[in-house]
């Protein structure tokens, strides 16, 4: 019997689960409420719930698991607190899962857990560099080189969304003058293209009007991708960078035009050889990642 282990990817509705072997095979693929806005308690009943509806058979050896937030490289605690789960500031969740599981956790944040499954079993399979950009409510990213995630100092590396980009439009929620997600997002897409009078629910709508005033609020979107990109890649030099999220479901209707403004930001040596993809794994990409995650853990401690 091959061995698997558990993973689990954690979002403010739903936690995903799922039993991962060795190559980021999935077996036993779920998802539970996650309960997160009731506090502590009641998240943490529901990552028992998740664990034990997959995880008979699964190998004790070790469990990954992505969050929201920055976690801290070291301690595995959450970087001061994140919006989207209901827990004190400095929560310690490696600790608290390691209790709730009852054997060692590999936790990331949930873009690098992404990142590393795009990178090993994905889009990104077989680059020694990638960034993995997910673009819907948010900007978020992972850089993985030669098969490990660069988390940084303090775990926050890959924070693209909130580049201070000098962007004239909305302030963002974060702080930093100038970041361009407000323009970069997926939201901010549809936020654009509702100031201009029309009347969307979704990404994909704009992306299918044929209306100018849609057209305008696309291409002022994929300009301020273009230059987050671009900046990330004369700093990373990758040589693949994974697109995912909402918008990239418009396929090559983004994905042209966005390749097209990389080429007027980029150096020709950074472009050289770079391929800009949508992302393969969709919803499961977490749990693999978290997975894989795992698997470094019992692997190479």
């Amino acid at each position: 019997m091959f061995e698997t282990l558990l993973a689990f990817d954690l979002g403010g509705t739903d936690i995903k689960v799922a039993r991962i072997a060795h190559d980021g095979a999935v077996h036993g693929f779920t998802k539970v409420p996650s309960r997160a806005s009731e506090g502590e308690t009641a998240l943490f009943e529901a990552i028992a719930q998740a664990a034990r509806l997959v995880g008979e058979g699964a190998s004790t050896a070790a469990a990954g698991f992505g969050s929201p937030g920055v976690i801290d490289p070291v301690t595995g605690g959450i970087v001061d607190r994140t919006p989207n789960l209901n827990l004190p500031p400095d929560f310690p969740l490696r600790e608290r899962l390691e209790r709730t599981l009852s054997r060692p956790v590999a936790v990331d944040n949930d873009a690098n857990m992404a990142a590393l499954a795009e990178h090993t079993a994905g889009a990104g399979k077989g680059a020694r560099v990638s960034l993995t950009v997910t673009v819907g409510t948010g900007v978020g990213c992972g850089i993985v080189v030669e098969g490990r995630v660069l988390k940084g100092a303090f775990g926050g590396a890959g924070e693209i969304g909130h580049m201070a980009l000098a962007s004239r439009g909305p302030a963002c929620g974060c702080g930093v003058q100038g970041c361009a997600e407000p323009m970069a997002s997926g939201s901010g897409l549809i936020a654009r293209a509702r100031e201009a009078g029309l009347d969307v629910s979704n990404a994909r709508e704009v992306f299918e009007s044929s209306d100018p005033r849609a057209a305008a609020a696309i291409d002022a979107m994929l300009d301020h991708l273009a230059q987050m990109l671009s900046a990330a890649t004369a700093l990373l030099n990758p040589d693949v960078i994974v697109v995912g999220g909402g918008v990239a479901q418009a396929g090559e209707r983004m994905f042209a035009p966005l390749r097209e403004k990389c080429a007027h930001y980029m150096l020709a040596s950074h472009r050289r050889g770079l391929r800009i993809v949508p992302a393969t794994l969709g919803e499961q990409a977490g749990v693999i990642g978290a997975g894989l995650a795992a698997w470094q853990l019992r692997t190479r401690g």
